[in-house]
């Protein structure tokens, strides 16, 4: 197995932040009032990349809080979401950029949530195919919670397995949180 034993330095890369900037952009996201954006945030783009560069570089970076929506689900119900500044999001896919390709290989071909290229749909689809390969009749599922603290020491804990960089620490472990489709990343929650 391969050790790293610098990460963060290939997460505040310009070219990194560049290429995160694209994605972030590419997915269109919702904008955030009190920042703006996408497009805003491309208008000081050189500044705005070379701040986080900066703020990432001497452990300085703090984290925006998170606006807190509710969105209507097909049962009547409301389902709560995130919604992070761009500068955030930002920082978020860098990170994802770096550790993605490390930890992806490690995971069991059959295992679909927040992974690329796959989706319910596909998760579905693979379920029925167990069932025609097998003749079974029935599948169970399930799905496991882990609370932010567990979640917190499981990915402080595999990042130390593979990385020897000191920004991955257990003394990270009360700033980290996951969120949904996102890479962990430390994060504070406000009411929208």
């Amino acid at each position: 197995m391969r050790k790293w034993y610098s990460l963060i330095d290939k997460v505040y890369a310009l070219e990194n932040l560049h290429q995160a900037f694209k994605h972030v952009k590419s997915n269109n996201g919702a904008p955030r009032i009190d920042e703006g954006t996408v497009e805003d945030f491309a208008l000081q783009l050189e500044e705005k990349l070379n701040m986080m560069h900066v703020e990432l570089k001497t452990d300085t970076y703090e984290p925006s809080p998170v606006k807190r929506v509710e969105i209507d689900k097909e049962d009547g119900g409301k389902r709560p979401l995130g919604i992070p500044t761009v500068t955030d999001r930002v920082v978020q896919q860098a990170l994802r950029q770096v550790i993605e390709p490390i930890f992806e290989p490690d995971f069991h071909p059959s295992s679909y949530g927040y992974r690329p290229n796959r989706s319910c749909q596909k998760a579905v689809a693979k379920a029925e195919q167990f069932l025609r390969r097998y003749g079974l009749t029935h599948i169970v599922g399930g799905v496991v919670g882990i609370d932010t603290l567990a979640m917190g020491l499981l990915v402080v804990f595999q990042l130390r397995k593979k990385s020897r960089d000191d920004h991955f620490n257990i003394f990270s472990i009360p700033r980290l949180r996951s969120q949904q489709n996102q890479i962990v990343l430390p994060v504070k929650h406000i009411k929208g």
